[in-house]
C-alpha cells in the first residue's frame, strides 16, 4: 500500500504552535573553538577575600588590580555552571616584583567539594605540604605573562586553584585567572521527571500535550492527556520514564490516542532520545497497526510547501502503509499535498522487531541527515529532503487509520521514553551524546534548554 495520504493527519497536532522560518540554505555547522569560559565568573575560597572579588576574572591584568586571600594555603574555586572541555588554565598572581608563589595546585572535578572525579593538572607543590602528593612542577617567578598550564582536554565544572603566600610574604594574590576549554553547544536535555500530564513544569519547560480529536488514526480518534504519565522505571526506583498509551475497541470512536511535542525552534544539530519500543499489547489481543514514535517536524503552511521538514523515527510492530512485519522506518520529507494527495519523502525500512530499548539519534549538518539506532548508522538523506525550517521535537503513539482489527475487546499498547536530548549546531556520536546525559544525570540535572531559536 503506497503511503500516500499518509501525511495528512500528522501536523494537525501542532498546527497552532506557529511557524518561525529560515531563508531556505542550511545554516553551517559550528565548529566548536577555546573559549575562556571563566570570563566574568564570580568565584568561591577557603579564605578572606580583600579588594574587588570582580578583578579575578574581568580581563584586566594590571597588577595593580589584584584580589587578596587571606595567608598560608588557601584555595579559590570556579563554577562553570555546567561540565566543560578544559585544556588550559592560566593563572596572572601578584606579579609586580617578580615574585614566586608556593605550593601552586591546579585541580579539576565535576563535584563541587572535589571529594572524588578530581584531576590535578598542575602541582608545584615540593615537600606535600597540602597534602596531594610531592608536586612534579618547578616553582616559577611571576610575571606579566602569566602562567599558561596546558594539559590533555578534561570534562569538569569545578577548578580549584592552590597556593600558599610567596617568597614577599604569607598572602595570596590574584590580578586575573583564565579557563578555557570547548565552546559547548546550546542543548536541550528533559529526564521526564515529573507527576504527571497535568503537571505545571511540562508548560513551563514548552512541552504541549496533545488533547481533542483529529488525526492522524481512525476516524473519530480521540486524543487523551491522561494518556501521558509518568512511572517508576523499574529498573532504577530513583528514575522516572514518559510512557505514551493508547487504546481501542476496535472503532474509531473508541479509540484514544498521545502525543506530547516542543515549540518549532530546533534546526540543524543532533537530536536524540531514549526510547523503549513493544511488540505486544499490555491489555487484549494483538494485531492492530500502531506507530510508536520520535520525531521532528515543522508545519506545513499550504500544499507542498518548499520550506516543509521532518525527520522520522517510526516503529511499527505489526507493520502498516504496506509492510508486513514488524519494521522500523526512517522517514525524512521534502514536502506533501492534501488535496490532490501528494507525498515526497525518502525512507529506509528496516525489517524485523525492535522492541526493548534503544539510543535513537538523528544529525542534521553540513547538508546530510543521518539516523542510528544504537550507534548504527541505518539511514541518511540530503539534497532537498535536508531540512529547511525549524522544526518542533514531537513523540506521539497512535493506531494507522485502517490499522485497526475488527473484532472488539479492549487493547492497550505502551511507548516509553526515558530522556530526550538536543544539540544546536552540532552533529554528535551516540557514545558522545550517552556521555552528556550521563553528565547531566551525574549532576541531578533534569531538565536543562538554552536552545535560542535564531
Amino acid at each position: 500500500m503506497s503511503k500516500m495520504v499518509r501525511k495528512g493527519w500528522k501536523w494537525l497536532s501542532v498546527i497552532a504552535v506557529g511557524c518561525i522560518l529560515f531563508s531556505g540554505a542550511h545554516v553551517g555547522i559550528s565548529h566548536a573553538g577555546p573559549v575562556n569560559v571563566a570570563a566574568g565568573k564570580s568565584f568561591t575560597t577557603s579564605g578572606t577575600v580583600s579588594g574587588n572579588p570582580a578583578f579575578i576574572t574581568d580581563g584586566d591584568k594590571n597588577t595593580a588590580n589584584y584580589v587578596d586571600v587571606t595567608q598560608n594555603t588557601q584555595w579559590v574555586q570556579f563554577d562553570l555552571g555546567s561540565s566543560v572541555s578544559l585544556n588550559q588554565v592560566k593563572i596572572w598572581h601578584y606579579f609586580g616584583d617578580g615574585r614566586t608563589y608556593h605550593d601552586v595546585i591546579v585541580r579539576l572535578s565535576n563535584v563541587s567539594d572535589f571529594s572524588s572525579s578530581v584531576t590535578t593538572v598542575f602541582n608545584n607543590d615540593l615537600n606535600n605540604s597540602i597534602g596531594f602528593g610531592v608536586g612534579s612542577d618547578a616553582e616559577y617567578a611571576e610575571t606579566s605573562a602569566g602562567k599558561t598550564i596546558n594539559f590533555a582536554t578534561t570534562s569538569a565544572r569545578y577548578v580549584r586553584l592552590y597556593s600558599n603566600g610567596s617568597t614577599s610574604n604569607g598572602y595570596n594574590h590574584y590580578v586575573e585567572v583564565e579557563i578555557w576549554g570547548t565552546a559547548q553547544p546550546q542543548t536541550m536535555f528533559d529526564d521526564f521527571s515529573y507527576s504527571g500530564s497535568s503537571d505545571s513544569l511540562l508548560g513551563t519547560h514548552q512541552w504541549t500535550v496533545r488533547t481533542g480529536s483529529g488525526g492522524p488514526g481512525p476516524a473519530g480518534v480521540s486524543w487523551l492527556a491522561n494518556n501521558i504519565t509518568f512511572v517508576t522505571d523499574p529498573a532504577n526506583s530513583s528514575n522516572k520514564l514518559m510512557r505514551l498509551k493508547v487504546n481501542t475497541n476496535g472503532t474509531g470512536a473508541s479509540t484514544n490516542q498521545a502525543e506530547i511535542f516542543t515549540p518549532e525552534k530546533y534546526f540543524e544539530g543532533t537530536y536524540a532520545a531514549r526510547v523503549k519500543f513493544t511488540d505486544s499489547p499490555t491489555v487484549g489481543t494483538d494485531g492492530d497497526e500502531v506507530n510508536q514514535t520520535f520525531f521532528t517536524i515543522s508545519t506545513l503552511r499550504y500544499d507542498n510547501d518548499p520550506l516543509y521538514s521532518e525527520m522520522d523515527f517510526e516503529y511499527l510492530p505489526n507493520g502498516g502503509w504496506g509492510i508486513t512485519s514488524s519494521a522500523m522506518t526512517n522517514t525524512t520529507w521534502y514536502t506533501y499535498s492534501n488535496n490532490p494527495p501528494k507525498d515526497d519523502f525518502v525512507e529506509t525500512d528496516h525489517m524485523g522487531s525492535y522492541a526493548g530499548w534503544h539510543t535513537l539519534v538523528v544529525t542534521a549538518a553540513s547538508g546530510v541527515v543521518n539516523y542510528y539506532v544504537d550507534g548504527t548508522l541505518t539511514a541518511t538523506a540530503s539534497g532537498k529532503y535536508y531540512p529547511r525550517t525549524k522544526m518542533a521535537i514531537d513523540f506521539n503513539h497512535w493506531f494507522l487509520s485502517d490499522g485497526l482489527m475488527s473484532q472488539s475487546g479492549t487493547r492497550t499498547y505502551a511507548e516509553d521514553v526515558d530522556w530526550v536530548y538536543h544539540a544546536k549546531g552540532v552533529a554528535m556520536s551516540t557514545s558522545a551524546v550517552n556521555a552528556a546525559v550521563a553528565n547531566y544525570r551525574a549532576q541531578n540535572i533534569k531538565f536543562t534548554d538554552n536552545v535560542t531559536s535564531n
